[in-house]
């Protein structure tokens, strides 16, 4: 296929279809080369050509017939990637920074959860002798306050008196 002549140009700057279709398929491979050279992605090199090829639609009155659109091409073609590389750092720069807030928030808050347990612990020392084998029975070993109440030798409304007492100095203490 031959380079467009000037007739061509003025054609497609009149928004002839026929001069669109010629200039279109004349540079597309040439340009997605260009592309895909710089960016190594085929697919995207064919959007980043389309993005080109409608800014070049967009501005076709302002075309120089005379010196032709070969460098106008490559140049919006220049420009495009670069926008393209600036995007693909940005989003880089977004997912890192994602990754990044996550990873500390849940070192974070894994510190605190730290923190908070050994607070419980200290505060779950505080308590009476009594109170501290129920929570522990009630809690850490998971028995029913029935199954509590025969291992302690008290009664059922003893073990929850002595949770709901224990719960009440835990939360005071935690506050």
């Amino acid at each position: 296929m031959t380079e467009p002549t000037a007739k061509t140009i003025e054609n497609f700057k009149k928004g002839k279809q026929e001069a669109i279709e010629t200039i279109y398929y004349y540079y597309k491979p040439t340009i997605v080369r260009f592309i895909v050279s710089l960016i190594k992605d085929a697919e995207e090199a064919e959007v980043i050509f389309h993005n080109v090829f409608l800014k070049i639609l967009r501005k076709k009155q302002d075309l120089d017939t005379e010196k032709g659109i070969r460098a106008y091409i490559f140049t919006i073609s220049k420009n495009e990637v670069r926008d393209y590389f600036n995007q693909l750092s940005m989003r880089r720069k977004k997912a890192e920074e994602f990754y990044v807030n996550r990873i500390e928030n849940t070192v974070d808050l894994k510190l605190e959860e730290e923190a908070l347990l050994e607070k419980l612990e200290k505060a779950v020392e505080m308590l009476s002798e009594q109170r501290k084998k129920v929570i522990r029975l009630s809690y850490f070993e998971n028995l029913s306050y029935q199954e509590i109440a025969d291992q302690m030798l008290i009664s059922k409304n003893t073990v929850k008196n002595h949770l709901i007492k224990a719960r009440l100095s835990l939360g005071s203490y935690l506050r």
